[in-house]
C-alpha cells in the first residue's frame, strides 16, 4: 500500500551548534501538528551535533538525518530539500525554536486558501527581544494582487522597511513548486541565499497567504556567523547581484522590483561598513548623527541603551563640546532613588527598535522622569534620504 505524504517537512541544517541543538529539535518533534517529517542535514559538524541528532532519531522516527561533507547553508538546504516528501517545506536553523504550533497553524492556512507560500512573524532574540512582521497586509494574495506583492516583496517603499521578511524559516513553501526555487540559488551565495531563493520563488508562485502572528525564534548569538569579519563580503555582495541580474530577464519581475533590487544591493554593502567587513572603524554609516543638533545647550545626559547603538550614541556625544554623559545605563534600568542622585537634563534612549523605544519611554515615566527630559530619535537605514531624493519613493 503506497505511504501517504507527510503533511509537512520540516528541514533542519546543522553545522557546529551542538549547544542550542537540543532545544531547537525538542521545540520541533513537539509541534502539535503531528504528520510531519523532520530532515535533519549534518553538514560535516566536527562537534556533537551529529550525536545529539541521533539521540533524537532513536526517539523519534520521523526524523531522517542525512550525512554530507560541509558545503555551507545552501548545499545544506539543497541536500535537505532532496530529501523531503511532505505537501510543504519549511526550514528551521539549528541554534533557534519555534513555537509549539507553528507549523499547526501555517498548514491550515496553507490547506484552508489552497496557497504555494505562507508567511509569518518572527521574534528577534539578541539583547532584548522585538517582534518583526511583513509590512504588507496579511491576507490572501492572488490574481491581480500578487503584482502588488512581488512588487512589495524586496521593500515596502511606503514605510521604507523590508515588505516581505527574507528568511525561508518564517515560511511554508508547497513543495512540488519549490525544490526548483531552492536548487537554482548557486552555491557561490554566502549572504542573501534566503532573499535570493524567496525572490526566485515569488516570480514563480500564483498564491501567497500573510499571517501578522509570529511563531519563530530567530536567536542571536555571539558566536554567530553575522558576528564574525569577511574578508570576502564584497565577492560575496557580487555573487549575490549577478544573481539578481539574471532574475531581471524574467516576464514578472517588473521595473519596479529592479530598483528595488539594486537598494537591496546599496543596504548590504553599507551592512558590509557597518559590520561584516572588519574594519576596526565599524558602524561608519549606522547612526545619523543629526540628533546630536536636538540636544539643549550644556545638557546632562544619561544614555540607557547598549550594544552597538549605544556605543555609537556616547562616541558622537563627544562632538558637543557642551555636552556631558553623566550616566551610561547600557541595558540596566536603574532605580528611582538612582536616578535621584544623578542630576542630568535628558534621558536618551540609544535604541533603533520604535516599540522598544516606547516601551523605554514607559518605563521612565513610571520612574518619575518628565516627558520632555526623554528623548529618543529615529534611525531608519541611511540610504533612504538618498532614495527619497531620488524620487524613487513615488514610483
Amino acid at each position: 500500500m503506497k505511504q501517504e505524504m507527510p503533511k509537512v517537512s520540516i528541514i533542519i541544517p546543522i553545522y557546529n551548534t551542538d549547544k542550542y541543538l537540543a532545544a531547537c529539535l525538542e521545540s520541533v518533534i513537539s509541534q502539535t501538528l503531528k504528520d510531519i517529517e523532520i530532515i535533519c542535514v549534518n553538514d560535516g559538524s566536527t562537534d556533537d551535533s551529529l550525536k545529539i541528532v541521533q539521540e533524537f532519531a532513536s526517539k523519534d522516527c520521523r526524523i531522517k538525518i542525512v550525512q554530507k561533507e560541509n558545503g555551507g547553508l545552501v548545499s545544506a538546504r539543497k541536500a535537505g530539500v532532496m530529501a523531503t516528501s511532505g505537501e510543504y517545506v519549511g526550514y528551521v536553523d539549528s541554534d533557534d525554536y519555534v513555537e509549539a504550533d507553528m507549523y499547526e497553524k501555517l498548514y491550515a492556512a496553507a490547506r484552508k486558501y489552497q496557497v504555494d507560500m505562507v508567511t509569518c512573524g518572527y521574534y528577534l532574540e539578541g539583547d532584548y527581544t522585538t517582534e518583526h512582521y511583513d509590512t504588507v497586509n496579511a491576507g490572501l494574495y492572488e490574481r491581480d494582487s500578487m503584482e502588488f506583492l512581488r512588487e512589495n516583496t524586496i521593500y515596502n517603499m511606503e514605510k521604507q522597511e523590508t515588505g516581505l521578511r527574507g528568511a525561508l524559516w518564517c515560511k511554508l513553501f508547497r513543495r512540488e513548486l519549490f525544490v526548483d526555487s531552492q536548487m537554482q540559488i548557486p552555491e557561490s551565495i554566502s549572504i542573501a541565499e534566503d532573499k535570493m531563493c524567496l525572490l526566485h520563488y515569488i516570480l514563480h508562485c500564483r498564491t501567497v497567504y500573510v499571517i501578522k502572528e509570529a511563531f519563530y525564534h530567530w536567536c542571536i548569538h555571539q558566536e554567530s556567523m553575522s558576528h564574525k569579519a569577511n574578508l570576502n563580503y564584497l565577492v560575496c555582495v557580487n555573487e549575490v547581484y549577478k544573481y539578481l541580474c539574471d532574475l531581471y530577464a524574467h516576464e514578472n519581475f517588473t521595473d519596479k522590483m529592479r530598483a528595488q533590487a539594486e537598494i537591496y544591493i546599496t543596504e548590504l554593502l553599507i551592512l558590509g561598513i557597518n559590520g561584516r567587513m572588519g574594519f576596526q572603524h565599524s558602524n561608519l554609516l549606522r547612526i545619523d548623527p543629526y540628533w546630536l543638533d536636538a540636544l539643549p545647550k550644556d545638557a546632562r545626559v544619561i544614555i540607557y541603551g547598549g550594544g552597538n547603538v549605544g556605543e555609537q550614541y556616547l562616541r558622537q556625544l563627544r562632538c558637543r563640546e557642551d555636552v556631558v554623559c553623566v550616566k551610561y545605563l547600557g541595558f540596566e534600568m536603574p532605580r528611582a532613588e538612582l536616578l535621584q542622585d544623578i542630576g542630568f537634563d535628558v534621558v536618551l534612549i540609544a535604541v533603533k527598535n520604535p516599540e522598544k523605544a516606547k516601551r523605554i519611554k514607559t518605563q521612565f515615566e513610571a520612574l518619575g522622569v518628565r516627558t520632555e527630559h526623554i528623548l529618543w530619535f529615529s534611525q531608519p537605514e541611511i540610504y533612504w534620504k538618498y532614495v527619497k531624493a531620488e524620487g524613487l519613493l513615488d514610483k
